[in-house]
């Protein structure tokens, strides 16, 4: 089993999303399934980290992210020996590389 560890980034995306179906949305049950359904992908993730795809987008990136689609939800993650880290949790319809690149 690898250990999975937040970057503080990825804290702060998690944080951002739940407030805002929670509060700006009003609909905090679909907040925590949000958070219930990530917690259960990402121990996926912990037993088996290569079963997601390599993200490829065009330009080259500093990482090799893998992601791991959740609902609208890209959460991009890396692998190194026996530790998964990760990265970002985006909304999939952002400029994803844009972010990624920064």
């Amino acid at each position: 089993m690898y250990k999975v560890r937040y970057l503080p980034l990825a804290l702060d995306d998690l944080k951002d999303i739940v407030k805002y179906i929670a509060h700006r949305l009003e609909v905090p049950r679909a907040a925590e399934k949000l958070i219930t359904k990530v917690d259960r992908e990402v121990k996926k993730i912990s037993d088996n980290p290569f079963r997601c795809h390599i993200y490829a987008p065009l330009e080259k990136l500093k990482y090799e992210y893998r992601v791991l689609n959740i609902d609208n939800y890209s959460l991009f993650y890396v692998i190194e020996k026996e530790k998964v880290e990760i990265h970002r949790v985006l909304y999939s319809q952002m400029n994803i590389i844009g972010i990624l690149k920064q």
